[in-house]
């Protein structure tokens, strides 16, 4: 006899224990996603566009949000999702706010600075209910959702205030509340270490979706950048190549790393891995403005703005990548040695970070074969090991 299916679900929270399968991202997901492409693509246009301090830190201040909504709903939907009307409805409502985000993150810091603000506290006060359902019906996780809602409040009455605040304060009291945002979970990590083992098998798929999206805004970037060429050489058309080679390398390094593996089971671990996501993709966005800029100054030298922006996002990328490994579970047949692993990827991400302060009056294509070494170390070293003869890994491939 088929079991009746509820239409409207209680949140349950999902643990190893009950669920005892690999959870796949679903269609719902992804289409909650798309969104953020926009959003994402604003940014980086608004960074192409603004490549000095004053922008990187506008461009820093209005990513830090939008990548807090996303996490949101991701660490929501891990732990209590469920297959109903109720979750495509909320998913829905979710959309509405994020896409009024999408269209004030344009000049969001000036003239469309309350609606980016009042966006923000919408999606966030759905979600701050959506975590008190899920623990008022899971006693088990009700100490945690209620901090969740405590904390994440405290965020949202700073922002919606900050709507009656003039700049620059407006914008202290939004920091204020993205500290909130990023330090309450930390206070829950106790509480969260006492319950059941948490099923998590999908948070990597999530996580690596949300990177192929801002690694297809590198991708914008490069052919937008050649498309505004007004002559295209030989030249130019070879930094195109090498811009797009660059981006495949980090889609290389990242999936190969870090993305086929899950993070380790302790709590402090799975919070650093998912916040060092953060400065990942928030320089892999950037990297496709600076792409741009690059291609844009033709033949002559890039400005020196750019020439920053280029290395210390790749540096930065690379670093964030290299710490990741830290966070991820040692397998028995895993086949990198962590002390190298991430050791070439932090001595790789330091040199392009210093390469780009030196500030080396280089062509771009100088700079991009410098940058593109630093990445295919570390491309040839998981071929090697991964490829390498191996008693070891003989017997799973024939297995």
């Amino acid at each position: 006899m088929v079991a009746k299916r509820r239409w409207w679900q209680v949140p349950r929270l999902r643990t190893n224990e009950e669920d005892r399968y690999e959870r796949r991202t679903g269609w719902q997901e992804l289409f909650f996603d798309l969104v953020f492409v926009v959003i994402v693509s604003e940014l980086a246009h608004y960074l192409a566009g603004h490549t000095t301090l004053a922008g990187i830190g506008s461009y820093i201040v209005l990513f830090v949000p939008v990548w807090w909504v996303w996490i949101g709903g991701t660490i929501y939907n891990d732990r209590f999702e469920t297959y109903d009307i109720s979750y495509r409805f909320f998913v829905f409502l979710q959309m509405l706010p994020v896409a009024a985000m999408a269209i004030f993150v344009h000049d969001g810091l000036a003239t469309n600075s309350r609606g980016f603000a009042l966006a923000y506290a919408v999606v966030r006060i759905l979600l701050i209910s959506m975590w008190l359902r899920g623990g008022y019906h899971d006693a088990r996780y009700r100490p945690v959702t209620t901090r969740y809602a405590l904390g994440f409040s405290c965020s949202v009455l700073l922002f919606i205030a900050s709507v009656f605040v003039p700049a620059p304060w407006r914008y202290g009291l939004w920091g204020l509340g993205a500290m909130f945002d990023l330090l309450t979970p930390i206070t829950t990590l106790q509480l969260q270490a006492r319950l059941p083992a948490l099923n998590s098998s999908n948070l990597p798929e999530r996580f690596a979706t949300f990177v192929l999206i801002v690694l297809g805004e590198a991708v914008v970037g490069v052919v937008q950048g050649i498309a505004g060429l007004s002559t295209l050489t030989p030249s130019l058309a070879l930094t195109g190549t090498l811009g797009m080679a660059l981006v495949f390398g980090l889609c290389w390094i990242y999936f190969d790393f870090v993305a086929r593996r899950r993070p380790r089971h302790n709590v402090w671990a799975q919070v650093v891995w998912t916040y060092l996501h953060l400065p990942l993709v928030m320089t892999t966005a950037a990297l496709g403005a600076a792409v741009v800029n690059v291609l844009s100054a033709g033949n002559d030298l890039p400005a020196l703005a750019s020439r920053y922006l280029f290395n210390d996002a790749v540096g930065v990328a690379l670093i964030a990548i290299g710490l990741l490994e830290l966070t991820l579970r040692a397998e028995a047949d895993e086949p990198t040695w962590a002390p190298v692993s991430v050791g070439l990827k932090l001595g790789a991400g330091l040199v392009a970070i210093i390469i780009g302060l030196m500030a080396l009056p280089v062509r771009s294509i100088v700079s991009l074969l410098l940058l593109i070494l630093l990445v295919a170390i570390q491309m040839v070293y998981g071929a090697y090991v991964w490829y390498r003869p191996t008693q070891h890994r003989d017997v799973i491939l024939e297995a």
